[in-house]
């Protein structure tokens, strides 16, 4: 070789060692900075580019691109799968497969084709787009308790979109890392329901397991804590459990349960519903409240309108065992029944509340849920937010349903587990009680439910918060007390 050749050999030789070098320092240094690997983003679809960016098909990423796992397949694979479909929105289900190391803490990203705009996300947090912000990139990381992903294993999650869906996005990344198809293909276009019809499926509920919502409170709760705590409070997040619908707002009560509801029938499961907005509710004690007289029939209409699939409703605690008790309650036998009957008719089953076998006799439970009348309900719910022993109100509930002409009845048994000491308001020493689920049996007895949520404080007595809000410490002991 002449000493020319050599030498071009040895400056192409150097430049090549530079650019490695140079690599290696950028690479480096974006591990080393939280700032750069949270601002991971998938390269822009073909044909698209960044807002603000020119176009540049130089960074459109090529098959030699990707990031492969160790054995020299794609580093993750992603079914992007568009469930349901109706005039302005639709509800995704993505799941996403880890063929690499395993990720403790974990974003995926990815572009909009078009104008889609995610509204509600569970499974994961939104962190782009912002709040109040807009753009087809979309960065989403962990929800704490699904943080880490082994090789091999998986992470699902879903959202609530507001726009026409277009195709599948074409990138996502994960982990920093480029993923495939999991299927190789888009999927099939979704079924497209006429306009103003939510979606929904208008056959029987056939789903055999309850769906667990990963929004409660239990489930934040335990993401922050750590050891014997945070095992104790996953007995309780990883429980399915009802969805609570108590706000005025006819609006923003629909939108909570048209996203809960959607949710649950795309995960193929059953939801529960309670419904809890009566005039006159509680009678002015610690969870009082509830709709005016005049509005409750336009407010069960929104929330009727919002149902998609056929969840269960539980109507109305403690309206039935309250009538009467106080002003304010309207024509408290009325609203019952028209609330029965619209949401019978948008496809819940209902079950009317009447309280539990330590308040009314059996007999005046049956009265009263004659007044209201079952032809639009399939029978009533029991012990919903109270102690007594599943035996006992199974017993109880039987005698109700002969007095009723074998109406079919639902068992609150989240903090059942060491039945009742006559306290109702945040009482010590309770326990969870047994896990929910579906019941076919020779009784009337259609499941055992947990209606309310456990670790959610009755009141502002035996040191709880407010009803409703968070009470750490009373939901670790009914953890702890629990038998399983």
């Amino acid at each position: 070789m002449s000493i020319r050749a050599r030498w071009v050999v040895g400056v192409a030789l150097g430049v090549v060692l530079v650019g490695v070098a140079v690599l290696v320092g950028v690479a480096l240094a974006g591990r080393d900075d939280p700032a750069a690997a949270s601002a991971a983003s998938p390269t822009p679809p073909t044909g698209t580019s960044s807002p603000g960016s020119p176009d540049d098909p130089a960074t459109e990423p090529t098959a030699e691109d990707a990031s492969a796992a160790p054995d020299g397949a794609t580093a993750c694979t992603v079914d992007y799968v568009v469930r349901d479909s109706w005039a302005d929105g639709f509800t995704v289900d993505v799941t996403v497969r880890n063929h690499a190391e395993s990720l403790d803490g974990w974003e995926l990203a990815w572009w909009f084709e078009g104008d889609e705009r995610i509204e509600n996300i569970w499974n994961a947090v939104l962190v782009q787009p912002a709040d109040g912000e807009t753009g087809r990139q979309v960065l989403v990381r962990d929800a704490g308790y699904n943080a880490t992903v082994p090789r091999g294993g998986s992470v699902e999650l879903g959202f609530v979109g507001s726009g026409q869906p277009a195709v599948r996005p074409a990138s996502f990344e994960f982990g920093g890392r480029a993923c495939g198809s999991a299927s190789g293909a888009p999927p099939s276009a979704p079924e497209t329901l006429p306009d103003g019809e939510p979606p929904g499926d208008r056959a029987p509920n056939t789903a055999s397991a309850l769906y667990l919502d990963p929004t409660t409170r239990a489930t934040t709760a335990a993401a922050a804590a750590t050891g014997e705590e945070r095992d104790l409070l996953e007995k309780i997040a990883g429980t399915p459990q009802a969805f609570w619908v108590t706000g005025a707002d006819a609006t923003a009560a629909a939108a909570a349960v048209r996203d809960y509801a959607t949710r649950a029938h795309g995960d193929g499961t059953l939801g529960v519903l309670v419904v809890y907005a009566v005039p006159g509710r509680d009678c002015g004690q610690h969870s009082s409240g509830g709709v005016g007289e005049s509005a409750y029939a336009r407010w069960i209409d929104a929330v009727a309108g919002a149902v998609v699939g056929e969840p269960w409703v539980v109507l109305e605690p403690d309206a039935l065992p309250m009538l009467g008790d106080c002003e304010g309650q309207g024509d408290r036998v009325g609203y019952l029944g028209y609330a029965a009957e619209a949401l019978t008719a948008a496809g819940a089953r209902v079950y009317v509340d009447v309280g539990h076998s330590g308040w009314l006799s059996a007999e005046e439970a049956a009265r009263r849920l004659e007044l209201v009348g079952l032809d639009h309900a399939v029978g009533f719910a029991l012990n919903v937010s109270n102690y007594q022993s599943t035996d006992d109100s199974a017993a109880y509930g039987e005698r109700v349903s002969a007095l009723t002409g074998g109406a079919r009845y639902v068992i609150d048994t989240s903090r059942n587990g060491n039945g009742s000491d006559g306290q109702w308001c945040n009482p010590r020493g309770r326990a969870l009680g047994e896990r929910p689920r579906l019941v076919d049996d020779a009784t009337h007895l259609d499941a055992l439910l947990w209606v309310k949520l456990p670790g959610e404080s009755d009141g502002v007595c035996n040191g709880g918060p407010a009803a409703g809000e968070w009470f750490g410490e009373i939901a670790l002991e009914l953890a702890r007390n629990a038998d399983w």
